[in-house]
C-alpha cells in the first residue's frame, strides 16, 4: 500500500494536463533536445483493484528519444476506456489525437512511433491510425473489442461504460472500430508485433490483424513466443520494445 502511494505521488508530480472540450488528459512529456522522433506510449490495464498507470516509463528510461505517455484512467472505476471515450461517445480519442498533433506540430517531429501492449496495443494500432505514424509496436493487442469485452461477465461494467450499454449494435461497433481504421490506412512503413501463439488472443484477434496488414501491404515484423497466459505478456514485452526502437532509429529510418 505505502508503495502504491508513494507511486501515485510520483506520477502526479510528474503530470501535466491537457483540456480539450472539456476532457482533461494527464500525460507525462519527455523531452530529448537532441532527438527528432516522438514515441508515444499507451498503457493496458492495471490490476484488478488498482487505478489506471502508466506504462513502460522505467523500460525506456534509457531510450534517447522525446517520449509521450499518456494515461487512460476514465471509464469503469477509473481504469481505462480503451482511449475511445464514455457512454457512447469518443470524446477521449478526440483529445488524444489532440494531444499528440499538438506535440509533433510544436515540435516538428520526423518519426512517430506508438507503442503498448495488450489495451495499449490496441490504442497504438487505433492511433497510429489516425495520425498517420510511420510505425507501430504492438504486444498482444485485442483486435475486435467488442467480442474482447464479452467474451466474460466481469468485462461488462466496462462495455458499458464505453459504450453505455451492452447491447449487440454497440458490440458490433466496437469489433469493427479498429479493423476498418487499420483496412483504409497502409502508411505504416512497419508494424512491430509480439505476441504468444498459446495466448487466447492469437486465434481471436491476432490472425485476423496480421491478415488485414498483409492484405494493404504493410511489412510485419513478428516475435512469436509460447507462454501460456495473457498476463506474462510483462515479461516478454519489455525487451521486445527496446529492440524494435533500436532497430527503428538506427536501421530503418
Amino acid at each position: 500500500m505505502f508503495k502504491r502511494t508513494l507511486l501515485k505521488i510520483y506520477f502526479q508530480l510528474k503530470s501535466k494536463r491537457f483540456t480539450f472540450k472539456n476532457t482533461k488528459l494527464n500525460y507525462i512529456y519527455q523531452k530529448q533536445n537532441d532527438s527528432s522522433n516522438l514515441v508515444v506510449v499507451f498503457s493496458a490495464f492495471p490490476r484488478t483493484g488498482y487505478e489506471a498507470t502508466y506504462n513502460y516509463l522505467r523500460t525506456l528510461e534509457n531510450t534517447k528519444t522525446n517520449k509521450l505517455f499518456i494515461l487512460d484512467n476514465f471509464g469503469y472505476q477509473k481504469r481505462g476506456c480503451y482511449y475511445l471515450g464514455e457512454n457512447g461517445k469518443l470524446n477521449v480519442q478526440e483529445a488524444v489525437v489532440q494531444l499528440i498533433e499538438k506535440i509533433q506540430k510544436e515540435n516538428s517531429y520526423t518519426t512517430t512511433v506508438c507503442v503498448g501492449s495488450s489495451k495499449g496495443g490496441y490504442a497504438a494500432l487505433m492511433f497510429g491510425s489516425l495520425i498517420g505514424a510511420d510505425y507501430v509496436i504492438a504486444g498482444a493487442p485485442q483486435y475486435f473489442l467488442g467480442n474482447y469485452l464479452t467474451d466474460n461477465p466481469i468485462k461488462d461494467p466496462i462495455l458499458r461504460s464505453i459504450a453505455g450499454n451492452n447491447d449487440q449494435a454497440s458490440v458490433t461497433e466496437l469489433n469493427e472500430l479498429l479493423p476498418n481504421l487499420i483496412k483504409n490506412n497502409s502508411h505504416f512503413k512497419k508494424v512491430y508485433l509480439h505476441y504468444s501463439q498459446f495466448d487466447h488472443t492469437y486465434p481471436e484477434h491476432i490472425k485476423s490483424l496480421i491478415d488485414d496488414l498483409n492484405d494493404i501491404n504493410v511489412p510485419i515484423e513478428i516475435d512469436q513466443q509460447d507462454y501460456q497466459i495473457h498476463q506474462e505478456i510483462r515479461y516478454w514485452f519489455p525487451d521486445f520494445l527496446v529492440k524494435s526502437l533500436d532497430n527503428i532509429f538506427y536501421k530503418d529510418s
